[in-house]
């Protein structure tokens, strides 16, 4: 295999070997500067090797296209353990196409270098970690060995020299050419090559990555959306951010050090690839906590902005402003940093201009990347004086009992509407002529759109959903009346679009 050691490493491959490796350099590492197993060895900059995902024809596995075992094992190698060099794949006997020959493996060692009783205390914490950002999958991760049955493997010890592979290497897995799930087979995550530094976590987000290959995942370098770093997803080599790494419900573009083309697809959603392996779970990390801090009780005026402490182990996602119970505002979460997402953050959301005079019920609700929220405790207040009738209001609001509000949005997409909040989306846009309910979409992904639409698009990430056109021409609403749907439209559209990004 051809190797790297540039930190802009170009992706290996070995033909007559009947598998690729999508390696890229990860940080670079000197190979004399490996001390002997159980030994941890680390680099000055904290950081050690690179994570690799080797293409495996799907004859290298002992059953091929069988169905995925809900059953992940973490090998912790007691006593040090013996991997088989084989044609093919099979974790229920050790054997592995990885492997240069067989290969006996260093017991799991903690930060000092300690094996044994010594490194309980620091398995146990890479265990849960584990355990927590695979449980909102239906999958069992566990450090007892299965009996019986398929299982897949993911052995979390030694370096990466005891199976012959060079120093600079963190993680290794086998990943299908056709990036679907493969039963029964082993990852590596060479624990005690990884630096004392955030040891726990670095080692959980290589074990993560490794095992997740198995399950037909990329490597991911952005989120489509803002082209932000995907650093907070296991599947990532991206160091700009660090914490706990979750498999993140957002489509990015994959790539190591630059953006490229997925193996499988135009964009990947880790979240939903596990989903679709293994069917939902119940995860374990909690809820978000969210504390309304300003203002503090009912009884006062309304201020400039209303300020909130949130927080969430996975993160929070956004922060949701409710003023008499329609949401005025989605403010995005906190930023990750190096030591991930402070828990809990603090957030100033200023009140809109455009809330009118009246009795306001104000309360705020945190939601996570997978839609898990908390409400805070609703406080009354008043912003100038109470409302005397509609006519001080906005548009399509009552007024009763000195407030102004909605009634519930009742618009499903396609629908006629005169202002967004009729819109159970909260979008309203069209043409001049032509207002509907719809919703946001990202151009180029796959079922952004109910049946009947498409995603109009103003560029590479924005866009609305709208009635689609048999040849570019016309349609119909739902009154029966007949509108013209150019191919220039899409500027217009756009044009009137607040954009909400809706999670589906």
């Amino acid at each position: 295999m051809l190797r790297h050691r540039s930190r802009v490493g170009l992706a290996a491959s070995t033909s007559g070997a009947g598998w690729v490796a999508c390696a890229v350099l990860f940080a670079a590492v000197s190979a004399d500067a490996a001390p002997a197993a159980p030994s941890v060895s680390a680099t000055s900059d904290g950081l050690a090797g690179r994570r690799l995902a080797i293409d495996t024809p799907l004859h290298m596995y002992a059953t091929p296209s069988a169905p995925v075992s809900p059953t992940i094992y973490l090998e912790r190698c007691k006593g040090g353990c013996l991997i088989h060099k084989g044609a093919t794949n099979d974790a229920r006997t050790n054997t592995s196409t990885i492997p240069a020959q067989d290969s006996p493996i260093g017991e799991f060692a903690n930060s000092l270098g300690q094996i044994g009783t010594a490194a309980d205390a620091e398995w146990g914490q890479v265990v849960q970690c584990m355990k927590e950002v695979y449980s909102p999958y239906n999958v069992a991760v566990t450090d007892v060995k299965p009996t019986s049955g398929a299982y897949h493997e993911a052995l979390i010890a030694g370096l990466p020299t005891d199976i012959g592979q060079s120093n600079d290497i963190l993680g290794l897995a086998p990943l299908a050419s056709d990036c679907s799930a493969i039963d029964n087979v082993i990852s590596f995550t060479f624990a005690n090559r990884h630096p004392p530094a955030a040891r726990v976590l670095n080692i959980c987000w290589t074990a993560s990555q490794e095992s997740a290959h198995a399950f037909g995942l990329d490597h991911e370098y952005q989120f489509v959306a803002g082209s932000t770093s995907a650093c907070k997803d296991p599947m990532t080599y991206r160091t700009d951010c660090g914490g706990e790494k979750f498999f993140r419900n957002e489509p990015a573009d994959c790539g190591e050090t630059a953006t490229r083309p997925c193996k499988c697809g135009a964009t990947q959603n880790s979240h939903q690839k596990l989903l679709s392996v293994f069917g939902a779970g119940t995860p374990i990390t909690g809820n978000p906590t969210v504390t309304l801090t300003s203002p503090l009780a009912s009884g006062g005026g309304l201020g400039r902005s209303v300020t909130v402490s949130a927080g969430c182990k996975r993160g929070v996602a956004h922060v949701d402003l409710l003023l008499n119970g329609y949401k005025w505002v989605d403010q995005p979460g906190a930023s990750f940093g190096l030591s991930g997402q402070a828990d809990p953050s603090a957030y100033a959301i200023a009140v809109p201009t455009a809330l009118p005079d009246s009795i306001i019920d104000v309360q705020v609700v945190a939601y996570d990347d997978l839609d898990a929220k908390t409400e805070s405790p609703v406080v009354t207040v008043t912003k100038g004086a109470p409302c005397a009738s509609a006519a001080t209001c906005a548009k399509g609001q009552k007024c009763e009992a000195g407030k102004c509000f909605w009634d519930p949005p009742a618009g499903e997409i396609g629908d006629s509407c005169a202002y967004p909040q009729f819109c159970q989306s909260g979008l309203c846009t069209g043409t001049k002529d032509q207002q509907i309910c719809t919703q946001s979409c990202i151009p180029g992904v796959a079922d952004g759109c109910p049946a009947g639409f498409s995603c109009v698009m103003s560029s590479a990430t924005d866009g609305v959903c709208f009635f689609s056109s048999s040849g570019g021409c016309c349609s119909v609403d739902r009154s029966g009346q007949g509108w013209l749907v150019p191919g220039g439209t899409a500027a217009i559209l756009l044009g009137l679009v607040r954009r909400r990004r809706r999670r589906r």
